[in-house]
């Protein structure tokens, strides 16, 4: 069991947060991407960023949100067609240790990377702890260290806040109607 965010994990949740990002969408425009790569310090160099790759990659992060939030056969499927682009493969390397990686050469092999990171915080535990904020506001993805897995908001101190104050005022309200209600009938 991890309690700390794994790498493969930390890729996963950039990615479903790269919509929000400082500056805009970075899956909209080339060197916007080449900059979220750069964060994650993946190397582009040898990969044409084009529409073709950003488009793979806005629908990788759309299957992943939908997994996340309501997994069903048809998000699981979603995720699958992507996978399937990526083209990964089992090979052994010279001491027999097998391992994923993919065939798939120029756009296709960023996404690749992001597919073998689902597998691999799978593999860890990781998976299971990225979230969605349950704010219906907020979308940000994030991973839950808690020990009993259980956190639900980006950020107890603005999402969490919000809703525990929200949830505060619709109790005070009813509070406040059942009085009224109580003194009418006095």
């Amino acid at each position: 069991m991890i309690s700390r965010e794994s790498e493969s994990a930390s890729r996963i949740v950039a990615l479903l947060n790269s919509e929000s990002a400082a500056g805009g969408d970075a899956l909209l425009d080339p060197d916007r991407f080449r900059a979220f790569c750069s964060a994650l310090e993946i190397d582009q160099a040898e990969c044409k960023v084009d529409e073709t790759l950003l488009a793979m990659m806005r629908e990788l992060r759309a299957a992943i949100t939908s997994c996340l939030k309501e997994p069903s056969s048809k998000s699981a499927k979603a995720l699958e067609n992507i996978s399937a682009k990526a083209q990964l493969i089992l090979r052994v390397d010279d001491k027999g240790i097998p391992m994923l990686s993919s065939a798939a050469v120029d756009s296709a092999s960023i996404a690749a990377l992001f597919v073998l990171a689902i597998a691999a915080s799978s593999r860890d535990g990781g998976w299971s702890r990225i979230r969605i904020c349950d704010a219906p506001e907020c979308n940000k993805a994030f991973f839950d260290s808690t020990r009993s897995r259980n956190r639900r908001w980006c950020s107890m101190s603005t999402c969490g806040n919000r809703a525990k104050v929200s949830e505060h005022r619709q109790r005070q309200g009813q509070r406040q109607g059942e009085q009224k209600v109580q003194k009418k009938g006095s």
